[in-house]
């Protein structure tokens, strides 16, 4: 159960990881290149986009490992 849990949280701090990291990002380049806000709000949805597709993957890996055991 604990490991499930983990993996759990794992999902979650990934997604924050890609949508934080997606903004910061996003805020340093429309500062260099005077795009405020155009690409802070472009690399938040694609940090968004990527963060849900790996949280969707991981979900799935934890649900076929969990059918293959039985569990």
């Amino acid at each position: 159960m604990r490991n499930r849990a983990l993996s759990l949280m794992g999902m979650g701090g990934s997604l924050a990881i890609w949508v934080v990291g997606g903004t910061l990002l996003g805020r340093w380049l429309d500062g260099k290149f005077e795009t405020d806000p155009l690409l802070t709000v472009l690399l938040l949805f694609l940090g968004l986009a990527i963060g849900l597709y790996d949280a969707y993957r991981r979900l799935r890996e934890l649900v076929a490992f969990n059918n293959q055991n039985g569990n």
